[in-house]
């Protein structure tokens, strides 16, 4: 017998692992009703042996092959729902395994994975970052996972941007628990379905929004990982996946590519004329030319060492110039007379995403966070300011809510050099408030998180320019950022905000990824 003959003898003699699963799930679908007894007995069916399909891994892939023929095709979709919500939280159960079991089942309109392009490396065929102030937000996506917000503060958010925005599309990457509450909100929302896949609620890191020169809508999906939110590198694959047939054909048939360089969309602010950026930005590229896996902070103290780091980075910058499509400009000095004590400053900086302390408006204007500003808007507060505070982050008594005197060192330094770049440059208030003040402290490593009214994206909608963000839950403080935008041209409009996201630091503009309407230039 030949090798092709024995091997398909030895499949058709194999048993059939989905049949049981298969059979079982008929069986459910014909009751109309089940228990979650009922509903995990069919998960492990599908699983075939779920403790041997974590711990080995052929035994896993025999049964993912199985996977997509395990439920049958008369099951309701409520059914098919819940059984994936249920496998995705299954280790070993990756996007693409996923992909392939919610296709197999026609839970999904499309695959992912056949909408990657390459990236265009011609100059005629380059992708278009399409952030910039002067243009109308056509579509907002935001990412609301149900392990991090309730339905209320869900519901609550959204509701303030639909107010805000009542002729735009919100497209919200939620699962199950919460998208059955928030599809009878009345707000008119694109619930795209994850089934549970463990993504953070940050759409703006992972990937970028841009336009294909025929206007199409790419998602940029960042090459570079971040650490414990490796999951959220298939987030822009997700939206692909499961984006609405009219969506798909309005955005040009919707596709994805990698990025060849690394990036990350809190650490650049772009305008029309450049893509403002810090030192920090680039960091992944600097090291990689170096040769090193950490800054050389030890080589700071001398010309020689200030020299050869910033070298490094402005090269970096000259290679994001292609990538942008525009100048790469700096809101900070390179260099100095007195290097060492200006790389101090710099280092102020780190671990501060840029769009959290500096927004840039048209009209070369600027806001930059100040520390300074913040302790006079403490001294200020009055007793309601202080409950809405502590009763909406849920704090302790204590007031120790301002940031380092390296980090206000630092946002003088962009102040001052911004002026000097000719902006007209006014002062936000900035709070830091220490993690240590939470009541629920559970599961958080990290020191402190800003109160910031930076975090905000802007558009210009009937010739009028406005940005929205989240409220701070100080009110006093919520009418001085109002004051200082309209100081600066424009309508501040503030929604509730998602609290879990700002104690993890993750403000409005992080929280969000657009879609802006094509515009002339």
């Amino acid at each position: 017998m030949s090798f092709v003959a024995l091997l398909i003898a030895t499949l058709l003699a194999l048993p059939d692992l989905a049949a049981p699963a298969r059979e079982r799930s008929r069986e459910i679908s014909r009751q109309g009703t089940w228990t979650p007894a009922e509903l995990q007995s069919l998960l492990d069916l599908q699983l075939v042996d779920p403790e041997r399909f974590v711990s080995d891994a052929a035994f896993r892939a025999q049964v993912l092959e199985a996977l997509p023929r395990s439920l049958d095709p008369s099951a309701p979709p409520r059914l098919r729902e819940e059984l994936l919500f249920e496998l995705n939280q299954v280790r070993g159960i990756d996007f693409a395994a996923s992909e392939a079991i919610e296709t197999g089942w026609g839970a999904v309109p499309r695959r992912a994975l056949e909408r990657k392009v390459p990236f265009p490396v011609g100059t005629a065929d380059r992708l278009r970052f399409f952030d910039e102030a002067e243009d109308l937000l056509a579509a907002s996506v935001y990412s609301l996972p149900s392990f991090f917000f309730s339905p209320e503060a869900a519901q609550s958010f959204l509701a303030g941007v639909r107010k805000a925005a009542p002729g735009r599309t919100l497209i919200v990457l939620t699962d199950v628990p919460l998208r059955r509450r928030l599809e009878g909100s009345g707000l008119d929302l694109r619930l795209l379905e994850t089934y549970g896949r463990p993504y953070s609620p940050w759409p703006r890191d992972p990937f970028s929004l841009v336009r294909a020169p025929s206007g199409a809508v790419r998602v940029l999906v960042r090459p570079n990982l971040q650490a414990d939110r490796e999951e959220d590198a298939t987030l822009g694959a997700e939206l692909i996946q499961n984006l609405p047939e009219d969506l798909d054909r309005a955005w040009g048939g919707a596709a994805w590519a990698e990025a060849p360089v690394p990036f990350h969309n809190g650490q650049v602010l772009l305008t029309r004329e450049a893509a403002w950026i810090t030192l920090h930005a680039l960091e992944p590229h600097v090291l990689a030319a170096l040769k090193l896996d950490r800054v050389p902070v030890e080589t700071f103290s001398d010309a020689k060492g200030i020299d050869r780091y910033v070298t490094a980075v402005e090269k970096a910058a000259k290679e994001l110039e292609t990538f942008y499509g525009r100048p790469v400009r700096f809101v900070h000095p390179l260099r100095s007379a007195d290097g060492p004590t200006l790389m101090r400053r710099f280092g102020g900086g780190a671990g501060y995403d840029l769009d959290s302390i500096v927004t840039l408006l048209p009209g070369k204007k600027a806001l930059v966070a100040d520390g300074d500003a913040g302790r006079e808007l403490l001294a200020k507060m009055t007793p309601a300011d202080w409950k809405s505070l502590r009763e909406g982050y849920g704090l302790l008594p204590g007031e120790a809510f301002l940031p380092s005197a390296e980090l206000d060192s630092f946002l003088d330094l962009v102040a001052d050099h911004l002026r000097e770049e000719g902006m007209e440059v006014r002062r936000l208030p900035l709070l830091a408030v220490p993690v240590g003040l939470l009541r629920n402290r559970e599961g958080l490593t990290h020191d402190e998180f800003l109160i910031t009214w930076n975090n905000v994206v802007a558009e210009t909608r009937a010739g009028r320019l406005r940005a929205e963000g989240f409220a701070s839950l100080i009110p006093s403080g919520d009418r001085l950022a109002r004051e200082a935008f309209a100081a600066a041209g424009a309508q501040l409009d503030l929604f509730p905000p998602l609290v879990r996201s700002v104690i993890l630091n993750g403000g409005y503009r992080c929280a969000s990824n657009h879609v802006r309407a094509a515009g002339a230039h």
